[in-house]
């Protein structure tokens, strides 16, 4: 190995791992020196939630022209054009030259600016970054592996385990990881059991994929637990990506669907997309008003200081749209609690309800609730603004946005395309869907061995609520996403550095000077306050900030607030400026440790093996 090269391994190579490489690249492109060499380490290098051969009715949660991987001049110390193409540039100007496979082509050909791409599809934009990676001028090699651990040599050497090739030496580590895996909790662990015992099928909290839901039967009862996005991702795996489709507003079924009684928390699933976004337009939450939260330093909260701001801003929208109804934001929130005792049925009732929200969600302009809920979304970035900041009491971090705010943020702003909320409504009207209602829960049943789910039906306010019979089912999804926390990973490189004390979780300053512990990882914060130099650098047990280890992403969470989405070009997104911070910090290393050469079989995104370093 040469002198003078900065070696930089960076874990997990998605979206935000494949960021932060191109920046690096780009920023030895341009200041030329010292020499770099690129290490991308993930067992499915592009994305696990990008692979390219899932089945295609995954949809994307960004739309087409809010994704990217490249940064342009929006983020700060980037100049000049973006180094490569944004998703929807790609799509355009790139795809039609690939030899993509039939189908992705034709949807990369048809897909529109404010369209939702299937993930499948980005998979092939974030497999196509990487092979422009590994062309570039600088050696990157792709290791298909997972990394198992971490150490730092006397002479700072960082010196990486892998599980599937041999131990990789540099210079720094950048941890780029997506979703934790979390270990299965006690109530989790009760209900594979009794599956296990009783021929049921369980199907625990996490990203639904068809090999998980292959034992369901066709034509049987199964209950779904949870009506976020994922729900979205089990119903069209039932029902589309088990050979039905829709036509004309109605479902044909296949004959292998199962039929869905479907429930959760509040009872109603998420509200559509707009099919057309509009303009967003803050009128209450003015800049004056934000400078005076960041002066808070850690003592604001988020339901007595900015909920009060938030719900005068929705209210400003929904006058501003037009409609003549009186602004009833608790009503939005639980649409089934204030629905009183109408008539109908629990099922009739959420159809309708449905049909309300997908004809404001399609409604050339949009209606007046889908406007509330994209200034929410514009309202959550400025929350999360706030608390890469730092000035956010960390008790109402984790009570409030990691709580009841999420909660109404995620109904009411970042639910699916509309196209999903129509097929829905279709397949309730063919028979597959019937909905428990709110407060759905699931136990066990030895004596009938089955599942039995239970849920409660809302009255008028003044009487509480009714418990409704239990359902008793063989076959139960719960269609949630787990709890992220670092302290209940099962992922073996996290554990690894919490276990030599090279990282700690991450505690909150609160308001009354105290400080609360939390499930993400301790890093330097990058808020616009931080000097750039010191943001990412994950910070060890004794409280030393590593200058040759960073983290990126969601495992810092609750640090960061609100970073699922994938960067958007243009917006200064958070992700791309990270790893603009990260790349210059890099470089600045000196002096540079030079790390004993190692042989390393290095491996493309196929497995197989492309060169030795």
């Amino acid at each position: 190995m040469t002198a003078g090269t900065l070696r930089v391994a960076v874990v997990g190579a998605g979206p935000r791992g494949l960021a932060v490489a191109a920046r690096l690249v780009d920023v030895h492109r341009e200041l030329g020196a010292p020499a770099l060499e690129l290490h991308l380490v993930d067992p499915m290098p592009g994305g696990r939630v990008w692979r390219t051969d899932q089945d295609p009715v995954l949809l994307m949660n960004s739309r087409t022209r809010q994704a990217t991987l490249f940064a342009d001049d929006s983020v700060p110390g980037v100049t000049g054009p973006p180094r490569g193409p944004s998703f929807l540039d790609w799509c355009a100007q790139v795809a039609p030259h690939l030899d993509l496979p039939s189908e992705a082509a034709e949807e990369a050909k048809a897909l529109t600016p404010d369209g939702f791409g299937s993930r499948a599809l980005f998979g092939h934009y974030t497999r196509w970054v990487l092979e422009s990676l590994t062309a570039a001028s600088v050696p990157v090699h792709v290791h298909a592996a997972q990394a198992t651990a971490l150490a730092e040599r006397e002479d700072g050497a960082q010196v990486l385990t892998l599980d599937a090739a041999p131990e990789l030496v540099v210079d720094a580590v950048v941890l780029a990881l997506g979703h934790l895996p979390v270990a299965a909790s006690e109530r989790e662990r009760e209900l594979t059991a009794f599956a296990a015992e009783h021929d049921l099928v369980y199907v625990p909290p996490g990203p639904a994929t068809a090999s998980d839901l292959a034992a369901i039967r066709p034509g049987e009862e199964v209950a779904v637990l949870g009506t976020g996005l994922n729900f979205y991702d089990v119903m069209a795996l039932l029902t589309v990506g088990r050979g039905g489709r829709h036509e004309a507003g109605r479902y044909v079924p296949s004959g292998r669907e199962p039929v869905l009684l479907v429930g959760s928390g509040r009872g109603m699933p998420y509200l559509a997309r707009a099919v057309r976004p509009g303009p967003v337009t803050l009128e209450v939450c003015t800049p004056q008003v934000r400078a005076g939260w960041l002066a808070a330093r850690d003592g604001l909260n988020v339901k007595r200081d900015v909920w009060p701001v938030i719900e005068e801003e929705l209210r400003r929208t929904w006058e501003r749209e037009g409609d003549r109804r009186p602004f009833d934001l608790a009503a939005m929130i639980d649409p089934l609690a204030a629905g009183g005792e109408e008539p109908g049925s629990l099922t009739e009732r959420l159809r309708g309800l449905l049909a309300d929200d997908l004809a404001s969600a399609t409604a050339t302009p949009r209606g007046s609730a889908t406007a509330v809920g994209e200034t929410l979304a514009r309202l959550k970035d400025v929350v999360r603004d706030l608390v890469a900041e730092g000035v956010v009491d960390g008790r109402s971090v984790l009570s409030d946005l990691h709580g009841w705010f999420r909660s109404v943020g995620g109904f009411l702003a970042a639910g699916p395309p509309a196209r999903r909320v129509s097929e829905l409504i279709a397949l309730v009207d063919a028979g597959l869907v019937r909905f428990l209602g709110p407060g759905a829960r699931a136990t066990t049943d030895p004596q009938a061995g089955t599942f039995a789910v239970t849920a409660r039906e809302p009255t008028d306010p003044q009487e509480g609520v009714t418990a409704r019979e239990p359902y008793r089912v063989r076959a139960l999804v719960d269609a949630r996403m787990p709890e992220e926390d670092v302290r209940r990973t099962t992922d073996p490189l996290v554990q690894n550095l919490l276990a030599t004390g090279l990282a700690r979780p991450a505690t909150l300053r609160t308001a009354d000077g105290d400080r609360v512990t939390t499930g993400g990882l301790d890093v330097t914060r990058t808020g616009a306050r931080t000097p750039s130099g010191d943001g990412c650098r994950l910070i060890a047990a004794d409280g030393t900030a590593s200058p040759r280890r960073l983290a990126i992403g969601l495992p810092v969470q609750p640090l960061e607030w609100n970073i699922a989405n994938l960067p958007q070009p243009g917006q200064s997104a958070r992700t791309l400026i990270q790893a603009e911070l990260i790349a210059r910090h890099l470089f600045a290393l000196t002096p540079i440790v030079q790390p004993a050469s190692v042989s390393v079989e290095t491996r493309n995104h196929e497995g197989g093996v492309r060169d030795r370093a």
